[in-house]
């Protein structure tokens, strides 16, 4: 493990700490300047960033310090040196789910102030009796403005986003989105107020609902009567989690087995008519915003599934939408497991009139999302460090020569957490060779497939932290009322001789998004 610090130079600190708390200022909103720095530039900073940022964090996240002290990490001298630091995706959702049955938020509470430097334990929880009030009452007493989603383990996930990441998040696809690259930017480009339209949530703490205000800040200027959502109202985090555990009850083959307080399951029969109106609801919406907003500027965020029926139903009734040629669409949510159209660029570009579809690559878990370029490549940020590691050992491997393995990440504008994070997806980069289209930033190849699925639905990350520290770490974080995981672990350690993986623990599953726009 380095403990040797890389050589001090004043100029590349600086243009660290700027990277770390205004990326986008730093270079004036600039999409074409960010994507075209020198490798050996960018990877200087990001070394300068990543230990600028584990000396601070280090004293502010518990779960990194434990991590950190247990491997006797100190300085990092090279940018790989990082990799027994990231935290794998499931994490975020660790907690004992008995703690959502039981409606005890403190504990929670607990649990989240181990995984973010700011102080969700200053708030009184005491009164909250739902997953809603409980975020609500953290986003209106801290900084934060925690981002949940549940996947197909029935678990919700937490991740402790604050409201500063959020806006990070939604400024990059302003900036990216809205520039050609090879050009600046155009008076207006960041500047000017947007329609937006949103099919979605007006509000709400899953990605559905959770970036409309941010969108309203950012795009619309907070003019509140420029953002059009289909549905005016929050989507309910208890309801999402009600039907997690539907949909794993079901699983199971046993779906009279919900363990979620019946008033909640009393709510069962909201939400299945809630979802079963929404498509009908979002189609009504797009056609109006087609007639409303004729020849405007706006941009539009949804999913990609959503867009195409819409636009397909359009088309056959001979409705095309006619937007300003500079307006922007982004599609999002991925396949979901359903296969996406053959024709989807072809529809969804005929209905919008855009010449092509743009799409991007992000996740939750980051500030920052990779836009697709013409020559088919997600173009990385340069203030997020790309790692790929071996399935096996969890190790990076080299950076050089087209390289295939488990997408990892450092994002040094993380406000809330680390930063460092280890996904389920597999990507390949050409390490050697610079994008055709012009941006010299790290690249990945557009097919990005799930570990699980190529492993038959499993997912058992490798990770290149130590066994014991790995282990010393779980057990603090969820040894919250006398739930303890190392035993588990050790076993797994002792039986399989391998290096034991949080999903072997069964904390699979945090949500991530792939956008298609």
């Amino acid at each position: 493990m380095a403990t040797t610090a890389p050589p001090h130079d004043a100029t590349v600190e600086r243009e660290a700490e700027a990277w770390m708390e205004d990326p986008y200022g730093h270079f004036g909103h600039h999409n074409t300047r960010i994507h075209s720095l020198e490798r050996e530039h960018v990877e200087a900073v990001q070394l300068a960033a990543m230990n600028r940022r584990l000396e601070e964090r280090r004293g502010q996240i518990q779960v990194l310090q434990k991590l950190a002290d247990g491997q006797g990490v100190g300085t990092l001298a090279l940018l790989d040196d990082m990799a027994p630091l990231l935290l794998p995706h499931d994490i975020y959702k660790s907690y004992p789910v008995s703690l959502l049955a039981k409606g005890q938020f403190g504990k929670l509470n607990t649990w989240l102030s181990r995984l973010t430097r700011h102080d969700p334990l200053q708030v009184d929880v005491s009164d909250c009796d739902s997953i809603d009030s409980w975020l609500v009452k953290l986003r209106d007493e801290t900084p934060l403005d925690v981002a949940t989603s549940s996947g197909s383990t029935g678990t919700c996930s937490f991740f402790p986003k604050s409201k500063k990441d959020y806006q990070v998040s939604v400024m990059g696809l302003r900036v990216q989105l809205a520039q050609k690259f090879g050009e600046a930017p155009r008076p207006g480009d960041v500047e000017d107020t947007m329609h937006a339209i949103v099919p979605l949530y007006r509000d709400g703490h899953a990605s559905t609902g959770a970036f409309a205000k941010y969108i309203r800040e950012v795009f619309c200027k907070g003019d509140d009567s420029k953002l059009h959502t289909a549905f005016d109202f929050k989507i309910s985090s208890d309801l999402m989690w009600l039907a997690a555990r539907l949909r794993a009850a079901a699983a199971k083959g046993d779906a009279s087995k919900v363990d979620v307080p019946p008033a909640l399951l009393a709510r069962r029969e909201e939400w299945e008519r809630s979802q079963a109106e929404a498509p009908a609801r979002q189609m009504e919406f797009i056609n109006r915003m087609v007639t409303q907003l004729k020849g405007e500027r706006v941009f539009a965020m949804g999913t990609s599934n959503m867009f195409y029926a819409v636009a397909k139903k359009g088309l056959e009734e001979g409705i095309k939408a006619s937007f300003s040629p500079d307006s922007v669409l982004m599609g999002g949510g991925g396949a979901k497991g359903v296969p996406l159209p053959d024709d989807l660029e072809e529809v969804i570009c005929g209905f919008f009139g855009f010449e092509r579809m743009t799409s991007g690559y992000g996740m939750t878990e980051m500030n920052s999302f990779s836009i697709l370029c013409e020559h088919d490549h997600y173009h990385v940020l340069p203030w997020v460090t790309v790692f790929q590691l071996d399935l096996d050992t969890g190790q990076p491997l080299p950076r050089k020569g087209r390289q295939t393995g488990r997408a990892a990440f450092f994002d040094m504008t993380q406000d809330s957490t680390w930063g460092g994070l280890i996904t389920g997806d597999l990507v390949t980069i050409d390490w050697d060779n610079t994008c055709s289209c012009g941006r010299t930033s790290v690249a990945l190849e557009k097919k990005i497939n799930r570990v699980s699925e190529l492993q038959g639905g499993d997912d058992k990350i490798s990770c290149a932290a130590t066994p014991q520290a790995q282990a010393e770490a779980m057990d603090f974080l969820t040894g919250l009322g006398g739930l303890k995981l190392v035993p588990l672990v050790l076993s797994l350690s002792k039986h399989t001789g391998a290096n034991p993986s949080f999903d072997k623990l069964r904390m699979s599953g945090v949500e991530y998004s792939r956008i298609y726009a």
